[in-house]
């Protein structure tokens, strides 16, 4: 009860903090045409409400109040938010990584997939997937279920089978083998990437260092956050 009410409490507090210094940061005005940075944005707010979804009870836990997970309808509401946010924080920084892989190819065709719209489009595909994979939250999960690690969970071996297979693969070794696969591309193409010669400094000069100095600190943030994401 005590690391449910002050462990549980820190974790909220500090990452409620740095998902929204992320999403501050990636809302100015330099970031906002770069297709990383959407990624990054919602990466950060769907991680915002996993935390508030999952934590906040933990919190509630410490001072026995149990009430989100014995109700039936709060129960399967939160344990759909929490399925579907988590996979989207995740998928998130999935899109990201392919973005950064697609920005440092050779290829113009392959550089023009790297666009705000597309960005867009992939996320309220991810989003409506995920929505789809876990609807049956709904049904399996129940409140007060006795002899269960935790008091909100399956009603029967089928559905706790179902989600943990999911979350396992879904969550956890699917992003991580594409963001290992797509974070060694990148590595390469930008080792392939030829030299160019040292130019004069001319009225664009500025405009692309800035542009150069978003991009490498897209690309910190995202390893920093993928980082993260293969130690959870």
């Amino acid at each position: 009860m005590q690391i449910n009410r002050h462990g549980a409490a820190l974790l909220l507090l500090f990452g409620t903090i740095g998902n929204l210094l992320n999403i501050l940061v990636l809302k100015e005005h330099s970031f906002q045409k770069k297709p990383c940075a959407v990624y990054l944005s919602w990466s950060s707010i769907t991680s915002l409400i996993f935390i508030w979804s999952g934590f906040l009870t933990r919190v509630l836990q410490g001072y026995s109040v149990n009430w989100p997970n014995e109700n039936q309808v709060a129960c399967k509401v939160r344990q759909f938010i929490l399925n579907v946010t988590w996979a989207m924080g995740a998928w998130c920084l999935v899109g990201a990584n392919i973005d950064r892989y697609f920005c440092s190819h050779s290829s113009i065709t392959v550089r023009q997939l790297s666009t705000n719209r597309m960005a867009k489009r992939v996320i309220l595909g991810m989003f409506i997937f995920f929505c789809l994979l876990f609807v049956e939250v709904i049904y399996c999960f129940e409140g007060s279920i006795p002899n269960v690690p935790v008091l909100c969970y399956g009603r029967n071996i089928p559905c706790r089978m179902f989600n943990d297979w999911a979350a396992l693969l879904f969550d956890i070794i699917l992003p991580s083998i594409c963001l290992a696969t797509f974070g060694l591309m990148t590595i390469r193409n930008i080792r392939m990437r030829v030299v160019q010669p040292v130019r004069k400094p001319t009225t664009n000069s500025g405009s692309r260092l800035l542009t150069r100095f978003n991009d490498r600190n897209l690309t910190r943030m995202l390893l920093i956050q993928v980082s993260d994401l293969f130690q959870v």
